[in-house]
């Protein structure tokens, strides 16, 4: 029977945690048989995947793309390119999917006004609590209290406050999303950003994206993503990686840089100035750290804004397995 859906998992060197998404996604992601493949694109240099997938007893097909070099935007594409469905879902490797994930997009795509939907994803810390500096975790957390359905944006006045699209937990039909050779800009393949720049472009062709409340993923976060010295090299690159999408997508782009520079020069210039009041207070204060921490983040955030031309690479420079 051919496919209805593709699912393509994304992984670059992280053999455990993939091991643990394609074992879930094989036991769960449908409750009602519904006709899927999964598609494995293979980034990581170690080609760790193939062993992986030939040591477990799949019920559906399941192939493996090698593909390189070491760059998530052609990860994607080679997951499209190899993917035979006409709706294709995206994981990350550190994704556990809920029981019935599949099914719930998929009935998401029964109404062809949508062209890609998205689900909540919530974060599971490894060391068992989330950092300090974010209590409620919500730098970890896409949740929406929405109903199924329920029109989003990547920008404008359908994009919910605070919200930011992303593949995680996303389904997509190829004929209206996937019609360019490479629909992820490989410019964004290490610092992030390529699906904000994708959903941005597709809005401006005028495709339209819906919340699905019901495809629910946990997200694994590893010790180190916790930390701030990480999280300050995060927000600073995401912030590029958001201007850049935002002005490349832009209708008047120069215009369009000026104000965000003007914006996260301010933003830098204010979060920072708080924060440095912040950390002297916490001399005196501890409880007034996480608040400084909060305050530098948003601050270095700016400045990735003003400098968001000299794009920088996070991912790649993590350790294997991380």
């Amino acid at each position: 029977m051919a496919p209805i859906v593709s699912v393509v998992i994304c992984t670059y060197n992280r053999p455990a945690l993939f091991a643990r998404t394609l074992r879930i996604c094989l036991d769960q992601a449908t409750l009602t048989g519904l006709a899927h493949e999964i598609v494995v694109a293979d980034n990581g240099p170690a080609r760790h995947a193939q062993g992986i997938v030939d040591r477990m007893a799949a019920t559906v097909p399941v192939r493996c793309i090698p593909c390189g070099p070491p760059n998530i935007s052609i990860a994607r594409n080679a997951g499209i390119a190899a993917a035979r469905a006409p709706l294709i879902a995206f994981l990350d490797d550190d994704l556990e999917v809920a029981p019935g994930w599949l099914d719930a997009l998929v009935a998401v795509m029964a109404d062809d006004r949508v062209d890609a939907a998205l689900g909540p994803v919530r974060p599971v810390f490894e060391d068992g609590r989330p950092p300090g500096w974010d209590p409620g975790a919500s730098a970890f957390t896409r949740v929406l209290d929405l109903p199924t359905g329920t029109p989003i944006a990547a920008a404008g006045p359908l994009q919910p406050p605070g919200f930011v699209v992303s593949t995680a937990s996303s389904i997509w039909r190829r004929a209206t999303c996937f019609t360019d050779p490479a629909p992820f800009d490989v410019a964004y393949g290490a610092s992030g950003g390529e699906d904000l720049d994708l959903f941005l472009r597709l809005q401006n062709r005028g495709r339209r994206f819906a919340w699905c409340a019901g495809a629910a993923v946990m997200e694994t976060v590893l010790p180190h993503r916790t930390g701030f010295p990480f999280n300050r090299q995060r927000a600073y690159t995401f912030a590029q990686a958001y201007a850049s999408a935002t002005v490349g997508n832009a209708p008047h782009p120069l215009r369009t840089a000026l104000r965000l520079r003007a914006i996260g020069l301010a933003q830098a210039v204010v979060h920072g100035g708080v924060a440095v009041l912040l950390s002297l207070a916490a001399w005196l204060l501890p409880a007034a750290r996480p608040l400084a921490q909060r305050q530098a983040l948003r601050a270095v955030a700016g400045w990735g804004k003003v400098a968001w031309h000299d794009r920088h690479g996070l991912y790649q420079s993590e350790a294997p397995g991380g």
